[in-house]
């Protein structure tokens, strides 16, 4: 009877734990716009496969306009690893284009959908 009424309380304290962490993260939607992704061209100043999020930084440049930075928000270093990305598949100066989720307040950041790699490789 002891090791039923630990087993539940044990139960009990794991499932606790488990909804804290799925409640405390954040939808993209507040911040993204999912319904009007855009496409960019440029160079990669900075790969960061760290967590929470990785960034790619990519620096593009505009015909009339002097070059801007677009910072491209993407998941985690281990849910990219695990989906086959490594540190070394962009290094700055690669040429890339990005799809992303631009951010709702003008600001040149996005949720990253997918790049285009240096060689054809499709990162997504």
């Amino acid at each position: 009877m002891k090791n039923r009424w630990f087993a539940g309380l044990a139960a009990g304290a794991v499932l606790l734990a488990v909804a804290g962490s799925v409640l405390g993260h954040h939808n993209t939607a507040a911040r993204y716009d999912d319904e009007h992704p855009v496409t960019i061209t440029g160079t990669v100043v900075q790969f960061r496969m760290i967590s929470p999020h990785s960034r790619i930084l990519v620096e593009v440049k505009g015909e009339t306009e002097e070059a801007v930075i677009w910072d491209s928000e993407t998941s985690s270093a281990g849910t990219l690893y695990r989906r086959g990305w490594r540190t070394d598949d962009l290094k700055p100066g690669d040429r890339v284009t990005v799809t992303g989720n631009p951010a709702v307040d003008g600001s040149r950041s996005m949720a990253l959908i997918r790049v285009v790699a240096p060689g054809g490789k499709v990162l997504e």
